[in-house]
């Protein structure tokens, strides 16, 4: 332990820079130490999460439970993890057919005879298959009546292709196969619902689904185009726009700073992540590569963790990375003394890692380009690449991302070697990652591995960065789904009133203007501690606690009210100054004309911002108005 703590010294005190860089030789060093000595230590005895029948009997039973209290969104999730824990198609086809009941009850009907078909395809008991089938000709008749038909017409054959997905069965479970668009019908309800030839009535404006389909477009993009960055893309930063630039300073590290000036609305940033994961709270109701919301989610065919919205998203995560991570995946939720934040950060640094090392490909011109990016001095160009720029996509550019090391404690740094350190060897031993599967006992000497020590050192280091550097993503209002690393989007240092907001597309964020931004200002996001619902003292806890410094924002050197006080006290209320209600009344009749005219909004906010001074009731009003246009489309 002596060795150990010396260590995590030595990796504090040689961090001179504010980037990333500048680190390897320490990191190795102390990652070596704590290979070797768990691995010459008992390593404990692995038992990894399988699919297996008991278990999804209980999950089905505890999904009855929940649909007989009535609790349709818990059945749903239950019985997903029944279908998640099948090994075999009859316990998956009780599991569809139980979950469409459900879907049924809460007027997803498109989405219930998804699960209908699964049922049929998989070989539900042709007992039980007179209940199946008349919900699925009820359903079908629900749809009739959203789409305006009449009982004696009948849905179209194209619309059922849209509708069920099954196209073929494999002998293994999760053989159902899914696919985004038209795919064939399978020949259970082909036979037994009514076809004939009407086309496309599943694009009738009345929709088929109570919630709305995914290709509906967003209310912003049929109002203002497609996503742009206002002044085009940054030379040195394309992910944001031509009018910020990066600039490095000794109090701030690196931050964005405008050239140009930015409207309330105007787009800052646009950026996908480099590497993200879903949390685990959403394991069984979001899609584990879209991170999206699916009522109709498909297991991974060998673990029972990972769920897919879609054939497509289960393909495509398989190619990215759950191929390397499945069996580590069904062994994390068992590992001792390891609590949900740390396997959080266990499964983001295998991800990371993944990605960094183009799957274990790529390790020897890694380590080459990192050599050349920390020759590079300069602490505001850190992880630039040759041409010059700080890429979305760069293996360089995600490990120049600042670290906080000199300001953590001791205890956190260990605790993060300690993780990075145990990833390298599931890795190591659970997986073909490093070309062979090991056993522990092969791995007495780490020193002849010089790959999984480089390994455990870049996952040490993605734990510093991606602790200090993660957003969540936010697919739907107020629910998070998962983290990711965003490269640009690091570089937006923390206000509690920040001149920016952030929503989703999918797993793209974009960073717009929330007020008028100028020539000269730094450009500031939020971190999760925001003036609108927490005091200056829990703000202050949270920000020191997580991000290790002292925020000296507008909003903490005044120690504003949070929004509910502000608007119950009517602070800096501008009903007094009728001039400037007078100038206003001309946008709020527009309001009230189209609640949707978005460029009302935004010029009321200009001209606030101009006259008054915060904290201000109305204000507080603007710019809630304009983040719930993007927020919730």
């Amino acid at each position: 332990m002596d060795i150990a703590k010396e260590l995590v010294l030595n990796l504090k005190q040689t961090n001179v820079s504010h980037a990333g860089y500048g680190l390897q030789k320490e990191c190795e060093s102390l990652i070596g130490h704590i290979l070797q000595n768990m691995v010459k230590s008992q390593f404990p005895e692995l038992i990894p999460e399988v699919k297996n029948e008991e278990d999804s009997i209980h999950y089905r039973e505890e999904g009855n439970q929940h649909f007989v209290m009535g609790d349709d969104n818990e059945a749903i999730k239950y019985y997903t993890m029944s279908l998640a824990y099948a090994n075999d198609n009859e316990l998956m086809s009780y599991a569809y057919a139980n979950r469409s009941a459900a879907l049924y009850r809460k007027q997803m009907f498109k989405e219930c005879l998804i699960d209908i078909d699964a049922a049929l395809s998989l070989g539900y008991p042709e007992e039980k298959r007179k209940n199946l089938k008349e919900r699925g000709a009820k359903a079908i008749e629900e749809i009739k009546k959203r789409l305006q038909l009449t009982k004696d017409d009948h849905i179209d054959i194209e619309t059922l292709k849209n509708m069920c997905l099954s196209e073929k069965i494999n002998e293994e479970p999760g053989g159902v196969r899914y696919r985004n668009g038209k795919v064939k019908l399978s020949e259970d309800m082909s036979k037994n619902f009514s076809i004939n030839e009407k086309k496309d009535l599943i694009n009738d404006s009345n929709g088929i689904s109570k919630d709305n389909d995914k290709e509906k477009q967003l209310r912003y993009l049929a109002d203002e185009g497609p996503l742009k960055l206002a002044y085009g893309p940054s030379k040195e930063a394309p992910a944001a726009s031509d009018g910020i630039s990066i600039s490095f300073s000794e109090k701030y590290g690196r931050h964005l700073v405008a050239t140009k000036e930015f409207k309330p609305g105007d787009v800052v940033t646009i950026e996908n992540p480099y590497a993200y994961v879903i949390y685990t709270q959403r394991y069984y109701t979001h899609c584990h590569h879209c991170l999206s919301r699916s009522y109709n989610l498909i297991p991974c065919s060998h673990c029972p963790v990972a769920q897919y919205c879609s054939e497509k998203c289960r393909k495509l995560a398989w190619e990215m990375a759950h191929q390397i991570e499945c069996p580590i995946m069904a062994l994390v939720g068992n590992l001792l003394n390891v609590d949900k934040d740390k396997i959080r950060m266990l499964t983001k640094i295998i991800r990371f890692l993944i990605v960094i090392t183009s799957k274990g490909k790529k390790f020897d011109e890694l380590r080459v380009d990192m050599e050349l990016a920390e020759s590079n001095p300069d602490n505001r160009s850190a992880g630039f690449t040759d041409e010059g720029i700080l890429d979305s996509t760069s293996a360089r550019s995600a490990l120049s991302l600042a670290t906080n090391m000199t300001t953590r404690p001791l205890i956190g740094i260990s605790a993060f070697a300690c993780i990075s350190a145990l990833a390298a060897i599931l890795l190591a031993t659970q997986t073909n990652f490093f070309c062979n599967k090991y056993e522990v006992n092969q791995l007495k000497d780490i020193s002849n591995y010089p790959k999984i020590i480089f390994s455990g050192s870049l996952m040490f280091r993605a734990c510093v960065i991606m602790s200090s550097n993660c957003f969540s993503v936010q697919q739907e209002p107020g629910i998070k789904t998962g983290s990711g690393l965003y490269i640009t989007h690091s570089l937006y240092n923390h206000s509690c009133a920040p001149n920016t907001f952030r929503h989703f597309e999918e797993l793209t964020m974009i960073t717009r203007a929330l007020r008028p931004i100028y020539p000269g200002d730094q450009i500031f996001t939020n971190y999760g501690a925001a003036y609108a619902y927490m005091t200056k003292s829990e703000r202050r806890k949270k920000i020191i606690q997580d991000y290790f410094f002292e925020c000296d924002c507008i909003a903490c050197a005044f120690d504003w009210p949070i929004y509910d006080e502000i608007l119950q006290k009517h602070i800096g209320s501008i009903k007094k100054n009728k001039e400037l209600v007078e100038r206003l009344k001309p946008y709020k009749q527009r309001l009230v004309k189209n609640m949707y005219d978005i460029d009302a909004v935004k010029s009321v906010l200009d001209i606030l911002y101009k006259n008054v001074s915060q904290p201000c009731e109305e204000i507080v009003h603007a710019e809630q108005y304009l983040k719930s246009y993007y927020l919730d489309p």
